[in-house]
């Protein structure tokens, strides 16, 4: 499991090369100290929590493992974090903005109309569950567990929902997209709920560029049929 493009962490992983997740929000819980991007041990534990998703369920990753892999004792991983949940926590913030950006900057690039913009998301979405299932899946179990957690991640995907509807909505004014009922905010509620389903599953699968293709090509137009109809309008 491989982050493109971001800075290395131990034993050649890499991590995600966001900006720090204090400038998108609080931090997760289980945190000891504010710490800055830079800090290495802080770095070594996450880079070895994403290797270790990427092997195993969250439920089997134990806190000696993780202060091993990153070449610390346990008092010392508790310096840093509290728990093995609060370090997937600290994974999962530094994606949250990147994956609202996926759904949003898409959605508000409409020169190409709305059908390239539908399938500019879907694919996206599902490339980033090729690249990051096994931390979004861990992030479902923590949801079913911790309800700080599930709020957390309720405020990420409300987030792009809002943004989903916002277009929706917008189209339905101009005459391009069906009318309500369903309100805009159900609909794009419902059609992240159908390609989050499908991209959990994706992640469980074989990697192939050609069944991946073919599922955003699907997700594109089961949302294009639910949002414009057979035809939208130019």
């Amino acid at each position: 499991m491989e982050w493109p493009g971001n800075r290395p962490g131990k034993r050649g992983s890499t991590i995600p090369n966001v900006q720090s997740a204090k400038e998108h929000g609080p931090r997760g819980s289980g945190r000891r100290r504010a710490q800055s991007r830079g800090d290495v041990r802080e770095a070594a534990i996450l880079a070895c929590a994403w290797e270790l998703l990427a092997v195993k369920p969250i439920g089997e990753i134990t806190i000696g493992e993780l202060a091993a892999g990153a070449n610390i004792s346990r008092p010392t991983f508790y310096f840093y974090f509290d728990s093995r949940d609060a370090v997937v926590r600290a994974l999962a913030e530094r994606v949250t903005q990147d994956l609202f950006d996926t759904a949003v900057l898409s959605i508000d690039d409409n020169q190409d109309g709305p059908a390239a913009v539908l399938h500019r998301i879907a694919s996206a979405y599902m490339q980033r569950w090729r690249r990051e299932g096994p931390l979004l899946r861990a992030m479902v179990t923590l949801g079913e567990s911790d309800p700080e957690h599930r709020a957390f991640w309720n405020e990420v995907t409300g987030r792009i929902a809002d943004a989903f509807a916002e277009s929706i909505e917008a189209d339905r004014r101009a005459g391009r997209a069906l009318p309500g009922p369903p309100s805009a905010r159900d609909l794009a509620v419902t059609l992240m709920s159908m390609m989050w389903r499908c991209g959990y599953d994706l992640s469980l699968s074989q990697p192939s560029e050609e069944a991946d293709a073919r599922m955003a090509d699907t997700l594109a137009a089961v949302c294009m049929r639910a949002i414009y109809g057979p035809s939208p309008a130019p």
